[in-house]
């Protein structure tokens, strides 16, 4: 009952690693080009024996970091597809809001727009012929751990979506089309969407997403979902992406670049927000915010402890500094 949302990339761009070595080389010397397929496992060691120049898999991975890091278009040369099984209405609507940077129209010259994340694109199963009829008997909706577990509060939960599903049913019975029934349907309700992006927008998406403001309940397993299929389908190289916006590309320097979200930080340390504050902040900002009585203790500081447990195992960093736990 009520599934986890499950992640299944289908397809990529080939040598990914390796294309992205290809193409900065490329563009910084007029040498022969780079066949990325001579740098892949697989045939690296065919290639080595007539090109004994090949850079090494650390040097094409050190190089991948670097360029990515500096979050420019060549990582849009590199694309993923995604289906996502088990995940719910009110997540889709989060997920098609997402933009990405900042382009000029050459028409209108000032004004900026905000296009959709480069390259991104999204294919949803369609509740206009898909039958809800069973969505609630099935389990097929997200129950938010806010509550589960919670005795008459979760079997409201449970009940009210029979009851959903009982109208569905009735008005489809009755020759009302499922595309006009479908209207019933709630948002916790769960289905099937496929999502093309590059890594440019993979970086804004888990960049955005990975913070501790945003909610790691609905996003936490789709962005664990698609890091573990590219770590194990294409290069681990791929789980160091997971990182709050507030921390640098560089594991060579300090951590910490600053809050994006300084007044929501600022709101759950002074109590005006009830939910936990940030540990990051609060170990980096938390001292400086106007407002913040130095002498009541933290609000929410239990639940604060309790959920960094979660973080450290998402990010692979010590949810207090940011550093990542070697």
């Amino acid at each position: 009952m009520n599934p986890e949302p499950k992640v299944t990339l289908v397809t990529w761009t080939k040598n990914p690693l390796e294309t992205v070595y290809a193409v900065w080389m490329a563009s910084k010397n007029e040498e022969a080009l780079i066949d990325p397929a001579q740098l892949s496992g697989a045939l690296r060691s065919q290639y080595s024996e007539v090109s004994p120049n090949l850079p090494s898999q650390e040097e094409v991975e050190t190089l991948f970091k670097a360029v990515i890091a500096q979050r420019i278009p060549i990582g849009e040369h590199v694309d993923f597809v995604f289906v996502m099984e088990n995940v719910s209405v009110s997540w889709r609507e989060q997920a098609v809001r997402h933009r990405i940077g900042v382009e000029i129209s050459p028409e209108r010259l000032g004004i900026d727009l905000i296009p959709d994340l480069a390259k991104s694109s999204w294919w949803s199963q369609s509740m206009r012929i898909q039958n809800m009829g069973e969505f609630a008997s099935n389990g097929a909706y997200r129950l938010p751990a806010t509550v589960k577990g919670h005795g008459e509060i979760t079997d409201t939960y449970h009940e009210t979506m029979k009851t959903v599903q009982d109208a569905y049913n009735k008005l489809v019975a009755a020759g009302v089309p499922m595309e006009d029934a479908r209207e019933l349907i709630p948002l916790g309700a769960h289905h099937r969407i496929s999502w093309k992006l590059n890594i440019g927008a993979l970086q804004h998406i888990i960049g955005k997403r990975g913070c501790w403001i945003l909610q790691l309940g609905i996003w936490g397993p789709v962005i664990r979902g698609m890091i573990d299929e590219l770590a194990t389908k294409v290069n681990p190289i791929f789980r160091d992406l997971v990182r709050p916006p507030c921390l640098n590309d560089s594991d060579d320097e300090l951590p910490y670049t600053g809050c994006v979200y300084m007044e929501e930080c600022r709101r759950r340390l002074t109590g005006d927000d009830a939910l936990p504050p940030c540990p990051i902040h609060l170990n980096y900002e938390g001292k400086h915010e106007e407002g913040l009585d130095l002498h009541k203790p933290v609000p929410m500081l239990a639940q604060m402890k309790e959920r960094a447990k979660q973080y450290e195992k998402f990010w692979g960093r010590n949810p207090y500094t940011g550093e990542k736990i070697k």
